[in-house]
């Protein structure tokens, strides 16, 4: 088992993440961007070599995105409606997800086989995602795969975010416009 480092891809150099090893070593690169259709990540080797990618394959509520190892298609992931608990099936993999977006904290299973698990740290004063990889063979879709979950989550936090501090205001056709406002209702 290794442990592998992904540091959030939005942060990241502007679209470039090394991944690294738990002794610091750089293992992979990680480039692309999302947002668009047919938006995609690759994967590749610290030497070049292009080992994975994911392409985003629809946008909306429940995107799905296509898993391609040494490009091939081996897989397709799509978005569950869970938010405290999540059970996300990898067509293809027979890959089960099992985890929280609100933690950010996930396993992933072939049967009963865990093939990776995913938990939010903090080194250096940065928070990084720490995969902690079964067999080698699994680490370059294992680090797509927590991307994907990563956008997610990082997607329903900006969206949370702004509705708790936005200010709701309710208009009719009244005429009437009222204000809600938060810090009046603490003090009452």
């Amino acid at each position: 088992m290794r442990q592998l480092y992904l540091r959030d891809h939005a942060t990241d150099l502007r679209g470039t993440t090394i991944i690294r090893d738990h002794q610091g070593r750089s293992r992979y690169l990680l480039v692309g961007k999302w947002g668009i259709h047919y938006d995609v990540l690759s994967l590749y080797s610290i030497s070049g070599t292009l080992l994975a990618e994911v392409k985003q394959q629809s946008l909306g509520m429940l995107p799905k995105f296509s898993l391609y190892l040494n490009r091939q298609r081996v897989g397709t992931v799509g978005k569950s409606l869970g938010f405290v608990r999540q059970v996300i099936y990898i067509r293809g993999l027979n890959w089960f997800i099992v985890g929280s977006p609100l933690a950010g904290r996930y396993r992933v299973f072939q049967g009963n086989r865990k093939v990776f698990s995913i938990q939010p740290v903090e080194l250096t004063g940065s928070y990084y995602h720490e995969l902690k990889v079964e067999q080698e063979a699994d680490e370059p879709l294992a680090i797509l795969v927590a991307s994907v979950l990563d956008h997610w989550a990082r997607h329903g936090q900006r969206s949370a975010k702004r509705l708790r501090f936005r200010k709701t205001r309710l208009s009719g056709s009244f005429g009437m416009d009222f204000s809600h406002n938060i810090n009046n209702a603490q003090h009452r």
